[in-house]
């Protein structure tokens, strides 16, 4: 059943515009939002979560248009939605308190409020917290504990922006485990923004790509926006940040601002400069690896941070590891201008 239907959807804030052309999501189901910073993705949650209203064309919520002058009627779609915002904002009270506001608000009985708030620290591994006030919380604890106050509320909607910011390796996994319990015990739809390309694929198969207010049916990686330019030998490059510019194949038009992305599968990584036709060369650290033994993803500092993918086998046969310098390469013809 579709839950939400976007139909020419447009929300401005600003000098910004999120148009939506055409976007359903399945209940029950698990989308992952990406895209980078500015693109888009807190403004879809804020339309899903009825925080702002369309600048023009229409929602529909389990099949029904929502009417934004019905206020009563809004405010109720509102509390059908539980809301992770990416800054979230604790009371200056005990943690089992903030977690339980929600429901109190709601009028829900004192024994029900008690059980669902230890069941859910407990699930969190917040039980240890309990009686500390929120605004002593470290950031990663906060925002468990924001979680843990989203999910208490028990609805049908779950809205997650950016869950695991600030939280710690060890407890990413509690995280990640708490809101595919949700979905597969109460079958709650969950939407989710994240950087974390990795973090996506182990939360769903549901993905969204937002880039420049827009929504892709491809998922975009490596994304940068950047001006464009004449390099030495005639060539077109884009200037992403001082001292990194990456070649391309094709310019468009007139344009001197462009957005582009580089797939991951297109980067190869090297110890040493590889001699080779491909145009775009670069050397720096390897900050972060992530994946599973199926595959890997490295993140290497070229002065903006690349991701490339690998085997487990390669990266074993190659001995890298976080620190550790490599070359990245890729073809001009790698480079996609969006």
């Amino acid at each position: 059943m579709t839950l939400y239907a976007l139909d020419d959807a447009e929300y401005s804030v600003g000098t910004f515009t999120l148009r939506i052309e055409d976007c359903a999501i399945e209940s029950g189901t698990i989308y992952s939002v990406v895209g980078p910073n500015g693109s888009g993705k807190s403004s879809l949650l804020n339309l899903l979560g009825f925080l702002q209203p369309l600048s023009g064309g229409a929602l529909r919520f389990r099949g029904e248009d929502v009417d934004y002058a019905d206020g009563a009627r809004f405010l109720g779609l509102r509390r059908e939605v539980a809301y992770l915002m990416q800054s979230p904002y604790l009371f200056n009270m005990s943690v089992t308190e903030n977690i339980g506001y929600g429901l109190r608000v709601r009028g829900r009985p004192r024994e029900e409020i008690r059980g669902r708030v230890e069941a859910i620290m407990c699930r969190m591994s917040l039980t240890h917290l309990a009686r500390r006030n929120a605004h002593q919380l470290s950031g990663g604890e906060t925002q468990r504990v924001a979680l843990a106050r989203a999910l208490v509320l028990d609805t049908d909607v779950v809205l997650l922006d950016e869950p695991t910011a600030n939280v710690d390796r060890p407890n990413v996994h509690a995280v990640e485990k708490a809101v595919l319990d949700i979905c597969r015990e109460r079958g709650a739809t969950v939407v989710l923004t994240t950087h974390s390309m990795d973090q996506a694929y182990r939360l769903s198969r549901n993905l969204l790509s937002i880039v420049n207010g827009r929504i892709h049916g491809v998922v975009y990686e490596n994304v940068f926006e950047g001006d464009l330019c004449e390099c030495p030998g005639g060539v077109r490059c884009v200037r992403v940040a001082e001292g990194v510019e990456f070649l391309i194949g094709e310019a468009p038009g007139e344009q001197t601002r462009v957005t582009i992305a580089i797939d991951p599968v297109d980067i190869i990584l090297s110890h040493s400069r590889l001699i080779s036709s491909a145009l775009n060369a670069f050397r720096g650290p390897i900050t972060r690896v992530d994946g599973t033994d199926e595959g890997l993803r490295l993140f290497v500092d070229i002065g903006v941070s690349l991701c490339a993918v690998l085997t487990r086998k390669s990266f074993d046969d190659m001995r890298l590891n976080v620190g550790q310098t490599v070359w990245v390469t890729f073809k001009a013809s790698a480079v996609k201008v969006l």
